[in-house]
């Protein structure tokens, strides 16, 4: 057969490709009329498809990389900050500073138990229940929950919805001291968020303090 009498076969015939498109690698067209797509072409349509999703997850781990490298930095001011502070009380301001200006977060109570820090009236608290609650902290807590004496550290308004809790320990693992973070916004501290750069804001922290109050 020549392919004229195959040209004019399939005029004759319109409709024969829509019936054996599967055998022909065709997707058939729809009754309405749109044309028939070859299986070639469907297949650029399903990889422009995966490119797309491909392009916009890349987008999304970008803009995570460019968030982490705004809070590497962040946390990097707070080190110097903490290191150029003379002395337990201009640390605590400096920590305080810094958690307000870097991080846009105003309510923080830092609590010791430590001997040198005995004659800090505000920041000293020899509580068991607060001293337990450190011991059980084995990662930075982040939620809505908090027990009535770290709520009492805080003013009543605005109501507070979240919470990070970290512990300060020694070189032993022995706490000496909570951070408590607090926010009025009920997604600012969720049980799902990561807590890397808190455990490291709280390591940062031990370790300056301890510095501070044993030098004191």
């Amino acid at each position: 057969m020549h392919s004229e009498q195959v040209l004019a076969f399939l005029d004759e015939h319109p409709d024969f490709l829509q019936q054996h498109a599967p055998r022909y690698n065709l997707q058939a067209a729809p009754q309405n009329g749109e044309r028939v797509i070859s299986f070639v072409e469907r297949q650029m349509l399903e990889l422009k498809d995966q490119n797309r999703q491909l392009e916009a997850q890349l987008q999304q781990l970008i803009e995570r990389g460019q968030e982490n490298d705004r809070l590497l930095a962040r946390l990097h001011r707070l080190t110097l900050a903490l290191l150029a502070a003379r002395g337990t009380a201009e640390l605590i301001a400096e920590l305080k500073g810094s958690l307000r200006q870097e991080f846009q977060l105003d309510r923080a109570a830092l609590k010791l138990w430590h001997p040198a820090a005995e004659k800090d009236a505000e920041h000293y608290n020899a509580r068991s229940e607060v001293q337990g609650l450190a011991r059980n902290l084995v990662a930075p807590y982040c939620g809505p929950y908090v027990n009535d004496e770290v709520l009492s550290w805080f003013p009543a308004t605005p109501v507070l919805q979240s919470f990070a809790q970290v512990a300060l320990k020694d070189a032993s693992g022995q706490p000496f001291g909570i951070l408590v973070l607090a926010s009025d916004d009920s997604q600012r501290f969720t049980f799902d968020m990561h807590t890397q750069y808190l455990a490291q804001i709280g390591e940062l922290l031990s370790a300056a303090l301890l510095s501070a109050l044993e030098a004191a």
